[in-house]
């Protein structure tokens, strides 16, 4: 986290974060520079029409000047329509959409994985749902993880260092991987968003899910993959496309054994200090995955960033991995690039509501954006390419 967003509790210091203020001791003489700075605001606050400063939080005229608060409720990050809240030094607040979409998954693994007795991995000491299930908004409540993320540190750890590292992630995805399931599930048993293959460009709700077993992922993939195949092979016959489709199929990676896998392990979602792991966060995307996709996870969605730390501890926590998950990555990869190649599209997606300029001082605007804003129960996607197919 920024610890430039975070407002200090020290009320009797408040220039120690507010930037700009003066100082008046309150039985002395103010200084002739602020009373320079002052002269100008004190004549506006004598004759002012109470009226809204910020849009966002609310804060208004009478807020500005006829109060000691400053707030300890502040803005860390936002995107799409999603916020996280720094509330005080200790807790976090997500404020997201309720429709079903949301980081729900988060709270329900971290919930599952406090229940499994005998479990040493480390997680935040403290989740709450603060929202009905029938509010319109998704509030969830969060203590906040001692250290900082893994991505401010592992360029400056040592060998050693980062050895220690790979030795404690080792034995959190260990207890992690015990548990398995018989196909592609959250661990309550609902289905997984397809971020392995038919990962659409968008936020939730995504359009596409892993199927529980091989044979439905495809079948809920064929309509993209029977187009890519039509395009590779130039043919609308469909006799030659089913003869691909089942190739394809046939070619596809065993996923099982279905392990327990966090799904997102970026170094952002690393939190250390002193050289420990103290939590691993964001389980959002967590659940029963095929067995190497942790590892094709690491290398696409998160780019490869945490690669170096999290490829030695599966190889050595499944010793025939390195040798099969080149021909592994082959394989989806094959299919993923015949997905890709249908054209494919979300109606109205990118509807937007231009803002107006934040204010005449600051006049950065944006825009509210239909796809991004939530508040839906399913995509809508469509196949632009179905005219390559020949169905008679």
């Amino acid at each position: 986290m920024d610890s430039s967003k975070i407002a200090p509790e020290n009320f009797q210091q408040p220039d120690e974060f507010y930037k700009g203020l003066g100082f008046k001791p309150g039985r002395g003489r103010q200084s002739k520079e602020l009373m320079d700075r002052r002269c100008h605001l004190d004549k506006m606050g004598q004759d002012f029409q109470h009226h809204e400063l910020c849009w966002s939080c609310g804060w208004s005229t009478n807020d500005q000047l006829g109060s000691t608060y400053g707030s300890r409720v502040r803005i860390l990050m936002s995107r799409h329509n999603r916020g996280l809240w720094a509330l005080g030094s200790q807790l976090l607040l997500k404020d997201i959409p309720n429709d079903g979409h949301g980081p729900g998954n988060d709270y329900i693994t971290y919930r599952w994985l406090r229940s499994q007795s005998g479990l040493d991995i480390p997680l935040l000491d403290r989740m709450e749902v603060l929202s009905k299930p029938t509010d319109k908004t998704y509030l969830l409540l969060m203590s906040r993880a001692e250290g900082e993320p893994l991505t401010n540190l592992w360029h400056k750890l040592l060998p050693e260092q980062k050895e220690s590292l790979r030795g404690q992630l080792f034995l959190i995805l260990k207890q992690l991987r015990i548990f398995t399931a018989l196909g592609a599930q959250d661990v309550e048993g609902g289905k997984l968003d397809d971020l392995l293959i038919g990962d659409c460009p968008v936020p939730r709700p995504r359009y596409k899910k892993i199927g529980f077993t091989a044979d439905k992922w495809f079948e809920s993939l064929k309509s993209e993959l029977q187009v890519g195949l039509a395009k590779k092979h130039k043919t609308k016959d469909m006799t030659i496309i089913e003869a691909e489709y089942q190739k394809l199929k046939g070619r596809f990676p065993n996923p099982e054994p279905y392990v327990l896998t966090h799904g997102d392990l970026d170094f952002s979602n690393i939190i250390v200090k002193d050289n420990q792991i103290t939590a691993i966060i964001d389980w959002e995307h967590a659940g029963y995955y095929p067995w190497w996709a942790e590892h094709y996870l690491c290398g696409d969605v998160a780019f490869g960033q945490s690669s170096s730390l999290l490829f030695p501890v599966l190889y050595r926590l499944d010793p025939g991995m390195e040798a099969r998950i080149k021909d592994v990555y082959n394989k989806v990869l094959e299919v993923r690039g015949l997905w890709e190649s249908c054209k494919r599209e979300h109606p109205h997606y990118h509807d937007r509501w231009y803002r107006p300029p934040f204010s005449a001082c600051e006049p950065y605007a944006g825009h509210f954006l239909r796809g991004v804003a939530g508040g839906i129960q399913e995509r809508e996607h469509t196949i632009q390419d179905l005219n390559l197919l020949n169905f008679e």
